[in-house]
C-alpha cells in the first residue's frame, strides 16, 4: 500500500469512528482537525453559521408487538394511533386515488426527495408517515421538512404494518447548533475549481463513505498541491462544508457570500460517497443537471487513466450535495458519488465499507483534474 493511501486510510477511519451531528463533540474534533490542517498548508478561512434543528430522541410503533425506530431530524414530535396505509415510494401516481386522510403512510425511501413525497402527504392529508428503506434492513437516518410527523423503521418491520392499526410514538428536540465552513485557497487569479466535501452526518451513522473519505482525499490533495500551485492560471479552492446532511445548509450560506462575477467564474465538483463500490459521475442530480463539457472532460480523464470502464455516468434523482447551490446561481458543477449506494445514512456506512482500491483510484483522478483539466476540455 502506497503511503498516500495509507494516508487517507487512516485519516477515514479516524474521522468515520463516531457520529458527527453537528455541535457533537466527534464532529467538533473533526472540524479542528480540518482547521489545524488546513492552517499548516497556508491562509484558511472560515464562516460559522447558526442553525436550528429538531433532533431525534425516540420513535416506536406499538401494535401486537413494539417496533422501535428513528425520527427523521426536523420530524415534529407525536403521539396517537391510525391505520397504515402502503404508499409504495409514495410518488404522485401512487397516491393517485388512495385515501389517506387521518391515516399513517408506509413510503419506501428513493426514487424522489423525501421533501417533494412529504408535500404530496400532507396534500392528502396523512397524518404521520413511516418509513423505510428496502435495500438494506437497517434504520435509514433521514431528514423531514418539518410537516408531518416521520419514523424510521428497519424494512422487516415496516412491511408487517401494511393495513395494521398502530400507536405511533415520535419524540424529537429542538436544538442549536453552530456549523462553520472552512476552506483554502491555492493560485488567486483565474477560474476558481472548487471541490467540495462536507463533514457532518445524519445522527446515529459513522458516515464514512458519506464522507469521511471525501474529506481525506481533499486534505490530502491541498498537501500535497499546497507547495507546488504557484503560478497556475486557475484557483483551486477546497471548501468543507458543515451541514450538508440538514438541507445544504454550509453552502447555501458560502454561496451568499460570493460575487455574480466570482459564480460565473466558478466549478464546483460535489465529492460526496466516493470510496464504495460503483463509483459514478452524476450527469444528472435531485435538481437537475450538471456540466455536460465537465462530464465529457472527466471521460477523456479516465480514458487516460485507462479505468473509462470502471466508472458509472449515471443519473440519480434523488441525490443532492453541496454543488446545487452553487449551480442554482449559475456555476459549472459536477458530483462525484457512489451509484447506487444502499448503505448510505444507516449504520452499515462505516469503514468496513471503505473500498482502498476505489479509494485509490479516486485519489488519481482528483490529482489529474486538479493539476491538469483544462487540457481535457474540448
Amino acid at each position: 500500500m502506497s503511503r498516500d493511501l495509507e494516508f487517507v486510510l487512516k485519516l477515514t477511519e479516524y474521522i468515520s469512528k463516531k457520529n458527527r451531528f453537528p455541535s457533537s463533540p466527534h464532529h467538533l474534533d473533526v472540524r479542528k482537525l480540518i482547521e489545524t490542517t488546513l492552517g499548516q498548508l497556508g491562509d484558511v478561512q472560515s464562516q460559522p453559521f447558526k442553525a436550528s434543528l429538531r433532533k431525534p430522541v425516540l420513535g416506536y410503533v406499538k401494535t401486537l408487538s413494539d417496533y422501535h425506530g428513528i425520527p427523521y431530524t426536523n420530524s415534529p414530535s407525536f403521539q396517537g394511533s391510525g391505520i397504515v396505509v402502503n404508499c409504495g415510494f409514495g410518488t404522485s401516481k401512487e397516491l393517485f386515488g388512495k385515501d389517506l386522510k387521518g391515516k399513517f403512510a408506509l413510503i419506501r425511501e428513493g426514487k424522489r426527495p423525501f421533501r417533494e413525497k412529504e408535500k404530496l402527504l400532507k396534500l392528502k392529508g396523512a397524518r404521520a408517515v413511516i418509513v423505510y428503506r428496502a435495500e438494506v434492513n437497517e434504520i435509514y437516518n433521514g431528514i423531514s421538512a418539518g410537516l408531518l410527523p416521520v419514523l424510521s423503521l428497519k424494512r422487516e418491520d415496516a412491511q408487517l404494518l401494511d393495513g395494521a392499526t398502530v400507536e405511533l410514538t415520535v419524540q424529537t428536540q429542538q436544538v442549536e447548533v453552530e456549523g462553520k465552513n472552512l476552506w483554502l485557497d491555492l493560485g488567486s487569479k483565474g477560474h476558481c475549481l472548487t471541490f467540495i466535501a462536507h463533514y457532518d452526518t445524519k445522527p446515529g451513522t459513522f458516515g464514512a463513505i458519506d464522507n469521511a473519505v471525501s474529506v481525506a482525499l481533499l486534505l490530502w490533495l491541498a498537501s500535497k498541491l499546497a507547495n507546488s500551485f504557484k503560478g497556475k492560471t486557475y484557483r483551486i479552492r477546497f471548501l468543507f462544508t458543515d451541514l450538508e446532511e440538514y438541507g445544504l445548509q454550509g453552502a447555501e450560506h458560502f454561496v451568499a457570500t460570493l460575487s455574480e462575477r466570482e459564480i460565473k467564474n466558478t466549478i464546483a465538483i460535489s465529492v460526496d460517497t466516493v470510496g464504495w463500490n460503483n463509483p459514478a459521475v452524476l450527469y444528472r442530480d435531485g435538481e437537475g443537471f450538471n456540466d455536460t463539457r465537465l462530464i465529457e472532460a472527466v471521460e477523456r480523464m479516465l480514458d487516460y487513466l485507462k479505468f473509462r470502464d470502471i466508472f458509472l455516468f449515471k443519473e440519480g434523482r434523488s441525490g443532492r450535495s453541496d454543488h446545487i447551490p452553487f449551480r442554482r446561481r449559475g456555476a459549472r458543477t459536477l458530483f462525484f458519488a457512489s451509484n447506487p449506494f444502499p448503505l448510505r445514512h444507516t449504520v452499515l456506512d462505516n469503514f468496513s465499507a471503505v473500498n482502498p482500491e476505489m479509494v485509490k483510484k479516486w485519489m488519481q483522478l482528483l490529482h489529474l483534474f486538479a493539476t491538469g483539466f483544462k487540457r481535457f476540455l474540448a
